[in-house]
């Protein structure tokens, strides 16, 4: 009796089934008949439980005709593999795309969907936990890339759902807890996705916004198993960590110790290590492994110059034997530039090795405060060796600073080649004529060090010819 129980019930289950793909209850539309007819085909493909679609209308201006907006949707059966989903987006989105065109629909947004929906409270749709979506318009661009990314993102998500994550947008996908974050991330890595993860209901994410690389993912995990931090994140930014409330004071340098010893990455890393109340933060780099913009090297000659000879024995240049002067300063969107030179006017070679030192007087004398003369990263201190007659070069660099409530700006500089040396009082000028400079209370500044020449600026010897002694920078 129980197997003829059993029997019947299969049978109505499969009743049921069929009923369901011949009906689809999913499938609804508020659409000009157009859409629906078009949404309707479509959702007949092999793989698709159904679909819903809708419609308003774009308005460009008032006199002309009402352009069409069209949303459509479609439930993918979460059976399909990750390579399955992926060929079946492309294929969907090359359909929608071809449609719109056809009919100018002026935007469409298609998203598809895969899994156990559920009601959103308040809201008249439903919630998957999978979901992909793309928008195209007649008039935006790389249109015919599209339908070809689409099928890549589909195949992410069905892969990380397929691994359990509870939620996937996109290539955004969440994790229950600390492990499958590293399942995850480790599908995500070997993709070479551009993935963003979360574990649910904490303080741990990893979006770099670059393909996945599992040896960071791996960090998070070690700092969240040490029991230390409350908070880990890497980003576009690089890590950041926050200490455990409950850790005794000053343990944020022990992490750092960690950090700072922890076997290098596959990619420099930097981090940002807070208290748990923010009042220490503490800054480095994974392993110590710099990228090489800041790895310090000597400055680069210009193609057209030949280094001055070295001589180990001449002696460093005393106030003397040098006459400051000052290149005119130049500008780029937000940005701005001015280059001080050092002549030597002794009748010897003689050396410097040194960064100018500099003060920032507004037009009292008095130097701005707070302003940060920061050394150019990247750029090695060396011993320049400058000849009779020559002048070497360093450069300033900073960014443009509001001056719209005529705050004291900079109209002289206070300048000595060295620590040791007397001062000299220079004003910018500009075709001759006295200008101020943009540099406030507060600045900040990245200097190079003396150098003979730097590849980009005007050279000593064409900025200090005498018909133009404050040549501005090419």
């Amino acid at each position: 009796m129980k197997s003829l129980r059993a029997e019947a019930f299969g049978i109505a289950l499969a009743l049921v089934a069929a009923v369901l793909l011949i009906w689809k209850p999913w499938d609804s539309c508020n659409a000009p008949n157009e859409v629906c007819s078009f949404a309707s085909a479509v959702a007949q493909q092999e793989g698709l439980l159904g679909y819903q679609a809708s419609a308003g209308t774009v308005e460009h201006d008032a006199l002309a005709k009402p352009e069409l907006a069209v949303q459509l949707q479609f439930v993918l059966s979460d059976q399909l593999d990750a390579a399955q989903a992926g060929a079946l987006a492309e294929q969907l989105a090359q359909q929608v795309q071809g449609k719109a065109a056809e009919l100018r629909w002026a935007r469409t947004e298609l998203s598809l969907v895969a899994g156990t929906a559920e009601q959103m409270q308040g809201l008249d749709r439903k919630s998957y936990p999978l979901e992909v979506a793309e928008s195209f318009a007649q008039d935006a661009r790389n249109e015919q890339e599209k339908p070809v990314e689409l099928g890549k993102t589909a195949a992410f998500a069905f892969s990380m759902h397929h691994l359990g994550a509870p939620e996937v947008r996109n290539y955004s996908a969440t994790a229950n807890s600390l492990e499958q974050f590293l399942v995850l991330g480790k599908s995500a890595a070997e993709q070479l996705s551009p993935a963003e993860l979360a574990v649910r209901d904490s303080f741990i994410s990893y979006s770099p916004g670059r393909p996945s690389d599992y040896s960071e993912i791996e960090l998070i995990a070690e700092a969240v198993r040490s029991g230390r931090v409350q908070s880990v994140r890497i980003a576009g930014s690089g890590l950041e960590m926050t200490v455990h409330e409950m850790e005794p004071a000053g343990r944020a340098k022990d992490i750092q110790k960690w950090l700072d010893q922890h076997e290098a990455l596959n990619r420099p890393m930097p981090y940002r290590l807070f208290s748990h109340d923010y009042s220490e933060i503490l800054e480095g780099w994974v392993g110590g492994m710099k990228p090489d913009w800041l790895i310090p090297k000597p400055v680069d000659l210009p193609e057209n110059i030949e280094a001055w000879p070295q001589d180990p024995a001449a002696s460093m240049c005393a106030a003397d034997d040098l006459q400051i002067m000052l290149g005119s300063p130049d500008a780029a969107t937000g940005s701005r530039y001015m280059s001080v030179y050092a002549k030597n006017i002794s009748a010897h070679a003689c050396a410097l090795r040194s960064y100018p030192q500099i003060d920032f007087l507004n037009e009292a004398g008095e130097p701005q405060q707070e302003v940060q003369l920061q050394p150019e990263p990247g750029i090695m201190l060396e011993r320049v060796l400058i000849p009779a007659g020559q002048a070497a070069i360093s450069t300033l660099e900073w960014n443009a600073m509001s001056t719209s409530l005529d705050p004291d700006q900079t109209v002289a500089l206070r300048i000595r080649a060295a620590k040791a040396m007397a001062s000299d009082t220079l004003t910018p000028e500009y075709d001759g004529q006295p200008v101020s400079l943009d540099i406030l209370d507060g600045a900040t500044i990245a200097q190079s060090p003396w150098a003979q020449a730097r590849d980009g600026w005007a050279t000593a010897q064409d900025a200090l010819k005498p018909s133009s002694p404050n040549a501005a920078r090419p």
